[in-house]
């Protein structure tokens, strides 16, 4: 069993007790009451009381308890009283029976035998069961309900919401407009529109601004955007702009940086315990992919090294998923207060707390694995790590208009997405290529497939140039088949094809062979060379931990921690303005951060440009960033030979 495991063995018997012992200490509430025809316990918040320790005294998901009291989100303290559904049952005194609510894990035959009812009077009392349980889905279970309990009409909260009539004809895309709030902010407070749908006089709840307060500070909570904002109450902590790098000196200063990396580690190392059994009993087994625990065992192994390397380093280790809840409670702990650097969350509503957060106490924060952080372009504290699709067509784009008479041909399926490639792809060609060539016009040509078809497209290639084309599109069945019917012009032209990362998914029925006589050039942020020594030495040190290989999240994992880990050390915390002077060696990834306009935070643009060329190999033929890194070295592309017999 792998060391990591022994230590998330010890880690889990610690919560375990912890929260056992909190269960004890939490008495479960006796009174009840009927808000709107459903039973809840009352439960009055004690001290020391967290949602997870009260969720499993009353055995119900603590997201439950967080739609059914939305007030948590604003605070979660002593006296507060928690409305807690009881047995996910809401009495209908019209019908004469009860409404079961499903919760994860729950099946047809388990709410059967809770009911003490066969499963066909389900499925007869519930004619959309055959198309499988949804969370959150209400159940018509058919038995006579007596209560001895006292009945209580729900008040409106007219100071956090408005309460809309559904009229008919409207769509929530325009009451979503009509009160300038977000579609999925009108779903968090009304969940069975997203299984009922809107119906003519229904009432619905509208959330109006709210105010959260988050260690003693104002955070305003704007139905717009449906994320946290900082309120212009709060005094902005900015990057220093006009910081000397050169003065800042680790050896003088010798702090302790405090790092906090928040992971949903928790259900990969369960998965961990889990397979190393089953890899006992099955000599065949196949484990599953362990993301964020790679990522974190890379990131330790950086820790390591620049521990080695004399930096002294305090990390906190936070386990958090998809609960907006539990970002809200770590932030109103202050957990994350006198941190140096925080990477993470990685699911971008709970980034979305946390970073608006970090930007008001002026701590740098890291988007650590998915692309396209929708937050960055107004929080100048961000650093996102995953290019976007748009800043990687930029740069692979710059590359191409490096190379003058190139007869480029984008194919355009029309479809909205392809449109939208095509115009941001237009606009580059021609700007990068004017600026390089003395105001030439770029030798440019789209092609409509469904009017010129393929006729159209071998009409444009031209003998005497290198034909660059372009398919934007991510249709699968459409891509595979102009791929195959662009072999047999390989021997008549000189085509480079430039892939799109959409294809990925569906790259197992392309034809390899296909790409490479295409000279297929893709783009790629991330890419391993394992004929370099670096990652010899890290896959020796991660097999010797970790008795396993690592993945692509390790290297992502040791790449993050050892670039942010060496800027600290060279720049300290407020380290923004001297990313331009520095230098790191990194294992899969070539970072380059810029600026995302002035209040903005940081990309990374680095990507690598790889070849599929004739000889069947795949190269790195250049790295771009701001600039084509690398000398303009065009591999020769030829007319594919005919095979003699």
């Amino acid at each position: 069993m792998k060391t990591i495991t022994n230590i998330f063995i010890i880690i889990t018997l610690a919560i375990i007790s912890i929260t056992t012992y909190a269960q004890e200490q939490i008495k479960k509430s006796t009174k009840v009451e009927i808000i709107n025809n459903k039973k809840y316990y009352v439960h009055e918040i004690q001290k020391g009381e967290t949602l997870y320790a009260i969720s499993k005294v009353y055995n119900i998901d603590q997201n439950i308890i967080a739609f059914e009291n939305p007030e948590i989100f604003e605070n979660f303290k002593v006296g507060q009283k928690l409305y807690i559904p009881i047995n996910n049952e809401v009495t209908n005194n019209n019908q004469n029976n009860k409404i079961h609510i499903v919760i994860k894990g729950e099946t047809l035959y388990s709410i059967s035998k809770k009911y003490n009812i066969s499963i066909d009077d389900l499925n007869k009392n519930n004619p959309g069961l055959s198309n499988g349980l949804q969370i959150g889905q209400k159940i018509n279970i058919p038995q006579k309900s007596t209560n001895n309990v006292t009945v209580k009409t729900e008040k409106r909260d007219t100071t956090r919401f408005i309460y809309h009539k559904i009229e008919k004809s409207q769509t929530m895309y325009s009451i979503s407009k009509k009160y300038n709030v977000s579609i999925d902010a009108i779903y968090q407070y009304n969940p069975e529109l997203e299984k009922n749908g809107l119906k003519n006089g229904e009432i619905i709840k509208i959330p109006k601004n709210r105010i959260i307060k988050a260690n003693n500070e104002e955070i305003i909570l704007e139905t717009k955007s449906d994320s946290i904002k900082i309120s212009n109450t709060i005094e902005y902590i900015e990057p220093v702009k006009s910081i000397n790098c050169g003065n800042y000196n680790y050896t003088d200063k010798h702090e302790t940086f405090k790092v906090s990396l928040l992971l949903p580690i928790q259900s990969d190392a369960f998965t961990l315990e889990n397979e190393d059994e089953a890899s006992l009993l099955n000599s065949n087994f196949s484990p599953q992919p362990k993301p964020f625990l790679e990522y974190y065992e890379g990131f330790l192994l950086a820790l390591d090294s620049m521990k080695k390397d004399g930096l002294n380093v305090e990390l906190k280790l936070i386990d958090i998923k998809k609960d907006s809840a539990k970002a809200l409670e770590i932030i109103s702990k202050g957990e994350l207060d006198n941190s140096d650097l925080i990477i993470g969350p990685v699911y971008e509503q709970n980034f979305k707390l946390v970073a608006d957060y970090a930007l008001s106490k002026g701590i740098n924060i890291v988007f650590p694995i998915n692309s396209q952080n929708s937050e960055a372009i107004n929080n100048s504290r961000i650093f996102v790590i995953n290019p976007s699709f748009n800043n990687q067509m930029l740069q692979v784009t710059k590359y191409l208009a490096s190379f003058k008479d190139f007869n480029y041909i984008v194919i355009n399926n029309e479809t909205e997405p392809e449109k939208e490639i095509i115009t941001n792809y237009k606009s580059i060609l021609f700007k990068e290529y004017t600026k390089n060539f003395n105001s030439t016009q770029a030798p440019y040509k789209e092609i409509q497939y469904s009017q010129l078809g393929f006729g159209g497209v071998e009409n444009s290639l031209k003998k005497d140039t290198i034909n660059v084309i372009i398919i934007p599109s991510g249709n699968q069945i459409f891509v595979i088949n102009l791929l195959t019917k662009l072999q047999p012009l390989t021997k008549k032209f000189k085509i480079i094809l430039v892939g799109m990362p959409s294809w990925k998914k569906f790259d197992n029925n392309i034809e390899i062979e296909y790409l490479h006589n295409l000279n297929m050039y893709s783009f790629v942020p991330f890419y391993t060379d394992y004929t370099n020594l670096n990652v010899k030495s890290f896959i020796i040190d991660y097999r010797s931990n970790y008795k396993c290989e690592p993945s692509k999240f390790s290297f992502l994992g040791f790449d993050t921690g050892i670039y942010f880990l060496k800027v600290l050390k060279n720049y300290g915390n407020n380290f923004q303005e001297c990313l331009p002077n520095i230098d790191v060696n990194l294992l899969q990834a070539n970072f380059n951060f810029v600026k995302l306009g002035e209040k903005g935070g940081y990309e990374n643009n680095g990507i690598y440009i790889l070849h599929y060329n004739q000889d069947n190999d795949v190269k790195v033929v250049n790295v771009i960033t701001d600039k084509v890194k690398n000398p303009l070295n065009f591999p020769d592309i030829q007319v594919r030979k005919i095979k003699q017999n």
